[in-house]
This record gives structure tokens, C-alpha cells and sequence, in this order.
């Protein structure tokens, strides 16, 4: 038997091309910008129609380049290789995946929460002034409760899906995703997983009962916070993927050959940067605790044994690298750990390969109100940490200080 290759192997050789027998070929892809090609008569063009290559909408050339290397790294031994489209943003990936799951019979999508404030907002926003319906599950902040009980109290006949994070956003908890997903099938709704805080290194949503899987590749799949991008991968035994295609060259929400030719670029470190980000979290999870300037310390498996189980079982690779703290003084404290702050920057975003702060309250989580943000759990001292590749003792040190100054206020 063959044995499997490792995902990082699989992402290092991503879009590299092989020598021929004449001159040789690109190492690297090259970068297509075309946007439509030319053709010489009717039967050439009636042929083209069919292929992704005629026109850039249709997802052809280098998005197509980076869409194989993502189905290689989501596809589960021993089990159907999905399909896959890049689109513009993460957001475009939630909305293509959205007219494929979703319909007048079932118009109601149920949401797991914490999660992206931008799911809820597009979910009952947009897509709510076309007739989509949200129900919201909120997870206890402690990690408590049967997420696949939870779920199934509100789904029903009217549910076309179930969209969850693996691990929540920015509560940083972990999600029991055969349990939710079970409860999904068992209504006849179709399972969304954002796995963007858990590439396909750490953690294959298809495994554990995913029907459609969405990242956004802004993140930590690219890397360096140069580009915008996503990435909705479903599985090709699952109906929505005969529609996947006609969907995505009608709603246009393809990405741009350069942000995927960048994309491409940035997927072939990112083995080592998860795995160096997710070492980094651990330690600074492991820093953080106790400390008498946080309320707590937000990490996969810290908040009891059947949260320490449930990582252990379902990321076993590693943890992720993204962590959040609760500062004691509330808004106050936040910002002065943020001015105290000397390299790692405050930025609304993550996943780049040096270390970032976000402050959910005012960036990914603003358009919550007030009492919305604490009832799940976001507090006016939260601060969301995405840990880099920077040597832990200088992250250690610099966190320490900021510590001081949200303590000086």
C-alpha cells in the first residue's frame, strides 16, 4: 500500500510544473492575466464554451491551478474527491455555498455561534432581504453542553443548512463537528464548515461529516496579508455539487488570477508556518494562564477534561494558531496592552506570518450590539491573538510588558 503523502509535502509542491522532454517546463506556474480568449470559428468556440478557459470568469488558468491543490489537501483517504472553486473573498465562498444548500422548500439556515461576525451579517442581511432565514445556536463560552443536542433543538423540515466553525471565532473554543454534523443529516440540511482556523494540516472537515467546506484564504492558507481570496470545496457525492460551476460563473465571485497566483505561493509555506503559529499559541497559552491581568485565556481544550478531549480527538496535529485573552480592566486594559504592544501589530485581520492582534468588539464582531456581544461571551476586554513564526522567547517578552501596561492602564 502507498503510503499517504504528508499535506505540508502536498502543499510545498503545490502548482509546480514538471520538465518535458524538449526544454523544460516553469518551475513556477506563470501568471495568465487574459481575460478571454480568441478563437478561429464556431466549432472551436462551441467547444470552448464547455472549459473554464474561455472567458476568466469561469474560473480558469491560475484559480483553477489553486484550486487543484486544495482539493489535493481536503481530499480524505478513502473517500471522494470534492470539487472546488476559489472566489474572491471567504465571504463569496459562504455566499456561493449559500445558493447551493439553500432554497424556497428550505430557507432557513441555522448558525453556530461564536463564529464570524460577517456569516451572521450576510446570512440575515443580504441574503435575508432575498427570503433566507437564520436561527442562531449560541455554544456556552466554557465548553459546555452537547453541541449536537443544541443543534438539533433548531433545526427542522425548513433547514437547507447548518453553518459552523471548527473552531469559534473569537472565543477560540472547539466545536464538535460530527455531532453538529450528525444532527444536520438527521434534519436533511447540508453541513457548511468554515475551517479557516484549521487548514487542512491540522484538521479535513470531510472526515467528520462536512457536506461543503469554506476558508478563507486572506488568512493563514496565504499568509503574508497580501491578498483576499477564498475557497468553497463540496463533497462530489453530495447533490450541490453538480451546481457548484453553473453557480459560480453566474454569480461571478471568481477570484483574480494574481490574488490566486499569490495565493499559490503563499499555500506552499503554509505547513511550516501552522505548524510553527500552532506551537507558538501553545506556549502562549501556557504563558497567559493564571496571569492576574486576564479574566481568562481562550484556547482549544483549555476550559476542562471534555473540551481537552474533544481537541485531542479532533486536532491532534496541533491546535491552530489563534488564541484570545480577556483583560481584567475591560476596554481600558485592552488598549493599553495594545499601545504596550512593541512589534506585533493591531490589525483587522489574521493569519499573517508575524503575530497580530484584533479587538473583536470594535473590527470583526462591531456590527453586534453591546448586549449581543456579551451574551456570547465578547467583552470589552477581549483581545484576539493570531500567533506568527517569531521565536516564542520574544513573544513571551513582549506580551509580558503589554501585560504591565494594561496593568498601569
Amino acid at each position: 500500500m502507498t503510503r499517504p503523502v504528508d499535506p505540508s509535502t502536498t502543499a510545498a509542491r503545490a502548482g509546480l510544473g514538471v520538465g518535458d522532454t524538449g526544454d523544460g517546463a516553469d518551475l513556477v506556474a506563470p501568471l495568465n492575466l487574459a481575460s478571454v480568449r480568441a478563437y478561429a470559428d464556431l466549432a472551436s468556440v462551441d467547444e470552448a464554451m464547455d472549459g473554464r478557459d474561455v472567458y476568466r470568469r469561469y474560473g480558469g488558468g491560475n484559480p483553477q491551478r489553486l484550486e487543484e491543490a486544495m482539493i489535493e489537501l481536503e481530499t480524505v483517504p478513502g473517500r471522494a474527491v470534492p470539487v472546488a472553486r476559489v472566489t474572491s473573498s471567504g465571504q463569496a465562498a459562504l455566499l456561493l455555498a449559500s445558493t447551493l444548500v439553500v432554497s424556497t422548500s428550505r430557507p432557513r439556515v441555522v448558525v453556530v455561534r461564536p463564529c464570524y461576525g460577517g456569516t451572521d451579517s450576510l446570512l440575515s442581511g443580504p441574503l435575508g432581504n432575498l427570503g433566507v432565514r437564520v436561527s442562531t445556536v449560541d455554544l456556552p463560552a466554557d465548553g459546555g453542553g452537547d453541541h449536537g443536542e443544541l443543534v438539533a433543538a433548531a433545526a427542522g423540515p425548513d433547514v437547507g443548512a447548518v453553518v459552523v466553525d471548527v473552531i469559534t471565532n473569537p472565543l477560540i473554543g472547539l466545536t464538535d463537528v460530527p455531532a453538529v454534523a450528525a444532527a444536520a443529516h438527521d434534519a436533511g440540511a447540508a453541513l457548511i464548515v468554515d475551517s479557516t482556523f484549521t487548514p487542512p494540516f491540522l484538521f479535513q472537515p470531510f472526515a467528520h461529516g462536512a457536506d461543503l467546506v469554506i476558508h478563507s484564504l486572506t488568512k493563514h492558507l496565504a499568509g503574508h496579508s497580501d491578498v483576499i481570496g477564498g475557497v468553497l470545496l463540496v463533497d462530489s457525492t453530495h447533490e450541490a455539487s453538480d451546481w457548484l460551476d453553473a453557480n459560480a460563473r453566474l454569480l461571478g465571485v471568481n477570484l483574480s488570477p494574481f490574488d490566486a497566483w499569490l495565493a499559490l505561493r503563499g499555500l506552499r509555506t503554509a505547513g511550516l508556518r501552522i505548524e510553527r503559529g500552532s506551537e507558538n499559541a501553545a506556549a502562549l497559552a501556557d504563558f497567559f494562564a493564571d496571569r492576574p491581568e486576564l479574566r481568562a485565556v481562550y484556547y482549544p481544550g483549555v476550559s476542562g477534561a471534555r473540551t481537552a478531549a474533544l481537541a485531542e480527538r479532533l486536532l491532534p496535529r496541533g491546535r491552530g494558531a489563534m488564541l484570545s485573552i480577556d483583560l481584567a480592566g475591560g476596554r481600558t486594559a485592552a488598549d493599553a496592552f495594545i499601545r504596550g504592544l512593541a512589534g506585533v501589530r493591531l490589525a483587522p485581520s489574521l493569519g499573517d506570518v508575524a503575530t497580530t492582534v484584533s479587538y473583536p468588539a470594535s473590527t470583526s464582531h462591531r456590527a453586534l450590539s453591546p448586549q449581543q456581544r456579551v451574551a456570547l461571551g465578547i467583552t470589552d476586554g477581549l483581545v484576539r491573538i493570531s500567533v506568527g513564526i517569531e521565536h516564542i522567547d520574544d513573544l513571551k517578552a513582549e506580551f509580558a510588558a503589554a501585560l504591565v501596561a494594561a496593568s498601569a492602564g
